[in-house]
């Protein structure tokens, strides 16, 4: 028997220094140590470019020691999209050139080029076998479940497949490996290796944070010493480690294959809704075996569709893709776009990923400081941005980037600071998940994995469980009933009284200045009033003014209480309250200034998320709601402005 033993090890591209720091020091050090001390023991590395440049730069004993498990031929690097991307998500270029970038760097500092390929999150889909074939790469490794969806059942033999004539060989990760390796003891996997039928191939691939960073794993790993006592294991038992580029030499494929779009089990769940995941779950419970090719979890495309805010991001990657190939492709834009596709942010499952503001806000810099190297077009572009069959409006200056949705309340969905960069619209909106409503009790210990291990909610999180009904977007128009107050608007607890939060605007664009109405009704009593709400939104010298017009369109007096929602990403300490004329943002670089309104309505958005380690509630921005309750007269009209102001430049 074979046994190909193959470790990915990643971390996102704006993850804390601290992290890691504390992950070279908990895992990949004490890994990559314990498996030099075994020359026999030859296995696949993959390091994603973020943790190459780390390494580089900072844990300098680590990177000696690749050099020497490489030089000794012990380690097969393998390669992939350099800052680790969904390749399937990013634009073909872009596919081709994270490649390369990978290969060209590893053929520089390790003196070989990679021939297979780690494929970030084993998101497959059939038209990749043509992109890594241009790429130079000759294989990849899947998870058991693509081989289950295509009918194979041969698990411990390898295969090929194809697109468009361009051929790849593919190697089938064993899940019951991924799940015993290192959480079982040593017997199960004995017994288990003693299943696989003679002349067979044992393939793991997974994770190196299990072997030392996932909830348990550092204590069991090496404090009381599995590593070690499963080194000795295959070196006692005479198994023999095989490279995956000498068991392609070495051994034909078992046969060609086509494997649909796919990723390992648990992502295939993580994407669909609550009540989609509970109703597969109940299938899959009563299916047999002989079911698992048919039945099958959702598509790693769909978190576009589960979470807008993921959408938002993926449509802005894509954006500042092609402005870039129109620009001419500046190198210098070109690595930050790659930065900007690093996947963590565009998803979410038992890690944080989409939850986590400082990888969204990382990508985001990244994407803006790409799209410093393209010209700044003149006035407004209408398109369909989000590829929903409605047009938005882009338009940005040397201070403000902004993205207006008609179709959308008319509401303002991105508001960029061109300065620093940074998205203000960057924020998540509330909503329910799948493990909001599975108890379970805390497990700790060596014997599970992490997707294996109960979580417990928080009692004090029962709040942040209340969905948000509508994107968080900025300078949507709420009309509240008489005596709605400032805790029912953070509760949702308040009627609303207009129909024009996610109602259809009509757009006029002239010049820099943008103008947005609808004509839609407001309840007043038992009547429904028509009202007419424009919106004229014009960005000029660091002052993006948002000028509000509310007529009154009946004969009748009308009384209401008019709020301009904002919801924009600020921590605590960049935030200072000013009352009713608004709020200064970041240190003082930005004004909030709501004119004349009669009070300002605010609270911290956060969100409830599970993590490798349990629950995480997360602080996401903040919510700005300015209110004025002015009387209309019959067929008569109001003016208010909301500003953000940039201050002095600074």
């Amino acid at each position: 028997m074979d046994f190909l033993f193959a470790v990915h090890i990643h971390q996102p591209v704006g993850n804390f220094p601290s992290v890691i720091g504390a992950a070279f020091a908990r895992c990949y050090g004490p890994l990559l140590e314990g498996l030099a001390r075994h020359p026999g023991f030859r296995f696949a590395l993959h390091c994603s470019g973020p943790l190459w440049e780390y390494m580089e730069r900072n844990e300098r004993t680590c990177w000696d020691l690749v050099h020497e498990l490489a030089g000794r031929g012990q380690v097969e690097l393998l390669g992939g999209g350099f800052y680790e991307p969904i390749l399937s998500i990013i634009p073909e270029p872009d596919r081709l050139g994270q490649i390369r970038m990978m290969s060209d760097f590893l053929a520089e500092n390790f003196w070989r080029r990679p021939r297979g390929l780690w494929l970030a999150e084993r998101v497959w889909e059939p038209g990749l076998p043509r992109t890594l074939a241009a790429a130079g790469i000759e294989y990849t490794l899947l998870d058991e479940e693509h081989f289950h969806y295509a009918g194979v059942h041969d698990l411990a033999a390898t295969y090929v497949t194809e697109d468009e004539g361009r051929p790849l060989r593919v190697f089938p990760i064993d899940k019951t490996l991924r799940y015993y390796i290192p959480f079982h003891p040593l017997d199960d996997l004995a017994a288990y290796l003693g299943r696989i039928r003679e002349g067979g191939a044992a393939i793991l691939g997974d994770d190196g944070e299990k072997f030392g960073l996932w909830p348990g794993t550092h204590d069991w790993v090496y404090g009381q010493g599995w590593l070690e006592r499963f080194l000795a294991f295959v070196e006692d038992r005479g198994i023999r480690m095989t490279h995956f580029s000498e068991y392609l030499d070495s051994r034909p494929a078992a046969g060609r294959i086509y494997l649909p779009p796919a990723s390992y089990e648990e992502m295939t769940e993580w994407v669909l809704e609550p009540w989609e995941q509970a109703a597969y779950r109940a299938l899959k419970a009563q299916a047999g075996p002989e079911a698992r090719r048919f039945l099958r979890g959702g598509f790693f495309r769909d978190f576009c569709r589960k979470y807008p805010e993921a959408n938002a991001l993926h449509k802005r990657m894509v954006f500042v893709s092609r402005q870039l190939q129109a620009a001419g492709d500046p190198p210098a834009g070109r690595v930050e776009l790659y930065q900007g596709q690093c996947n963590d942010p565009y998803w979410h499952g038992v890690f944080g990923g989409l939850y986590l503001p400082h990888l969204r806000e990382s990508a985001y810099r990244h994407l803006l400081e790409a799209e410093r190297a393209t010209p700044d077009p003149d006035g407004w572009q209408a398109f369909d941005y989000d590829c929903d069959g409605r047009e938005e409006l882009v338009r940005r200056d040397p201070v403000f980037g902004l993205i207006a949705k008609p179709a959308a309340g008319g509401a303002l969905v991105e508001i960029d600071y061109r300065p620093w960069p940074r998205n203000l619209s960057n924020v998540l909106s509330r909503r329910v998940e799948a493990y909001h409503r599975e108890p379970g009790a805390e497990e700790e210990g060596s014997g599970k994995s992490i997707h294996e291990l109960g979580k417990t909610v928080p009692p004090e999180a029962a709040e942040l469980m209340r969905p948000d009904p509508y994107p968080r977007f900025s300078a949507i128009d709420h009309f509240f009933r008489a005596g709605t107050t400032a805790e029912q608007f953070r509760r949702h607890e308040f009627g609303e009284e207009g129909d024009f939060v996610s109602g259809e605007f009509v757009a006029e664009a002239a010049g820099r200045t943008l103008t947005m109405e609808r004509r839609g009704l407001v309840r007043a009593g038992d009547e429904h009033v028509p009202v007419a709400v424009r919106k004229t939104v014009a960005p000029f010298g660091g002052i993006l003014s948002v000028d509000i017009e509310i007529e009154n369109l009946a004969d009748r007096p009308l009384a209401l209480t008019y709020g301009s929602e904002w919801n924009l990403l600020a921590f605590p300490h960049e935030l200072e309250l000013l009352g009713r004329d608004g709020a200064s943002l970041y240190g003082g670089r930005l004004l909030f200034e709501p004119a004349g309104a009669e009070a300002l309505w605010s609270f911290a958005l956060r969100t409830l998320s599970q993590s490798e380690g349990g629950f995480d509630i997360i602080h996401q921005g903040y919510c700005f709601c300015p209110v004025w309750s002015p009387s209309w007269s019959g067929k008569g009209s109001r003016r208010l402005t909301v500003v953000l102001r940039e201050v002095d430049g600074r």
